[in-house]
């Protein structure tokens, strides 16, 4: 599955590797999984980026963070 770099994005706000979780969703409920999880996500994503501006951190990120 290709996902655009928006989608990618929403993807990352949620989860700390987009790439293995992409694989493991679609090999075990297939692709409408992650475009469910990109509409369930995309808004608050956009407004977290909106808000934080530069600052915006993704899932990883904040985690590292807080480790």
């Amino acid at each position: 599955m290709q996902l655009t770099e928006h989608q990618r994005a929403v993807l990352a706000h949620v989860v700390v590797d987009v790439d293995a979780w992409v694989a493991h969703a679609e090999a075990a409920v297939g692709e409408e999984a992650v475009r469910a999880k990109i509409s369930r996500h995309e808004l608050a994503y956009v407004e977290a980026a909106a808000v934080q501006g530069g600052a915006y951190k993704t899932r990883a990120q904040r985690d590292e963070a807080e480790a």
